[in-house]
């Protein structure tokens, strides 16, 4: 039998990992455990950031990242990147919803991110920072209008 108090205590709000801003609580201690190479920076994606889910061989470890996206650093806020490089970045829990560039419009645009270096497996991951419900239904109404103009063509 389904329990519907347990969506309250189990629910877990969207993250963002492109913000217009940081929130003004951002704290660097709060970046994964043993992360490295900290860096807050303004950056632009470079092409929509790829899904990672069902790309492995059967019986493969799935990534733990949903997606994948390579990005240039217009500038640099804080910490250990170089402006003009390129950084391949992983991000998204599979256990969340997320938000990230992905019309043309958002692609265009230039964000603020944390990423850092994961001294597990040596990737860049980016930060992901809890987001209200507001603020995921906008996205996903771009999202599927975006999607719908696409089949249109």
């Amino acid at each position: 039998m389904h329990n519907e108090g347990s969506i309250a205590v189990n629910y877990q709000p969207p993250l963002a990992y492109f913000l217009d801003e940081l929130p003004a609580d951002f704290d660097p201690a709060t970046v994964p455990s043993g992360g490295t190479d900290v860096a807050v920076a303004r950056v632009r994606a470079l092409d929509s950031p790829v899904w990672l889910g069902n790309r492995d061989e059967a019986g493969a470890h799935r990534s733990r990242d949903k997606r994948f996206v390579r990005m240039r650093v217009l500038e640099v806020r804080s910490g250990n990147a170089s402006v003009g490089k390129i950084y391949e970045v992983y991000f998204g829990d599979w256990g969340r919803e997320m938000i990230y560039p992905l019309t043309p419009d958002q692609l265009a645009r230039d964000y603020v991110v944390v990423m850092y270096s994961d001294p597990t497996d040596g990737k860049r991951r980016l930060v992901g920072f809890p987001v209200n419900s507001a603020q995921h239904r906008e996205w996903l109404d771009k999202r599927s209008e975006y999607w719908r103009s696409q089949y249109r063509k």
